[in-house]
């Protein structure tokens, strides 16, 4: 189910499908059932010297995405303003409320751009009629060229910074739109698998005040790690 997905948090290599015979649960038809597991590949190959194990059990791990995805989906349907702004936070994109500052900012860009461009016409004009020597008309539009390219060059930078916001919120709203339809997911099987999630990272177990931890971070297709 997870070949290619599931990965070692600290070396990156996959991690390796087991299946352990020596089970002593025996299943109500007599015969005794097969233990599934997975440990890190590098580990596998190498040893201690390669990594550490590892280890961790197929149902836990898929009892641990069941109830991550059933989380988030509840978040999707019933708090989803709240949980985008979350992800985009995590993703260092901007607020919407940043989105507008920028957009006003633009429009401001376009306004002044506008302007320059009546005041060079205004200027050339002036010189023609006469008005104004060729020595201040020169000055003049020097000052707006110099300035009709820094806003320019401004505009394009903004308009980047603003692509890539709208980008990270169409991929957000895109995956909100898809994890809500799995609040009462009871099975996981891998075309569920392979829709929702990109990558799987087990971290190694270790004590905290006598009590066993362990990370492991779910990386959703479209967005992401997403911390909650």
């Amino acid at each position: 189910m997870f070949a290619g997905v599931l990965y070692c948090a600290d070396c990156g290599s996959t991690m390796r499908y087991l299946k352990d015979y020596r089970s002593k649960k025996r299943h109500a038809d007599g015969h005794f059932g097969e233990y599934k597991a997975y440990m890190c590949n590098r580990y596998g190959t190498s040893g201690k010297v390669g990594c550490t194990m590892h280890y961790i059990n197929h149902k836990a791990l898929v009892q641990l995405l069941l109830l991550d995805i059933r989380y988030k989906a509840a978040l999707a349907q019933n708090t989803p303003d709240a949980l985008r702004a979350r992800i985009l936070e995590q993703k260092n994109a901007a607020s919407m409320e940043q989105m507008k500052t920028l957009k006003a900012t633009l429009s401001g860009l376009d306004k002044r751009l506008a302007e320059l461009e009546k005041l060079v016409v205004a200027t050339y004009e002036d010189k023609v009629k006469g008005a104004m020597p060729e020595s201040v008309c020169i000055q003049l539009m020097n000052r707006y060229e110099a300035e009709r390219r820094d806003k320019i060059e401004q505009r394009t930078q903004l308009m980047t910074q603003l692509e890539e916001m709208r980008a990270d919120v169409q991929a957000v709203d895109g995956w909100i739109g898809l994890i809500r339809d799995y609040a009462h997911l009871e099975e996981l099987d891998r075309p569920t698998l392979l829709r929702l999630i990109q990558r799987i990272e087990v971290g190694e177990k270790y004590e905290v005040d006598g009590k066993t931890h362990r990370d492991i971070k779910i990386y959703y297709n479209f967005v992401g790690y997403v911390e909650i």
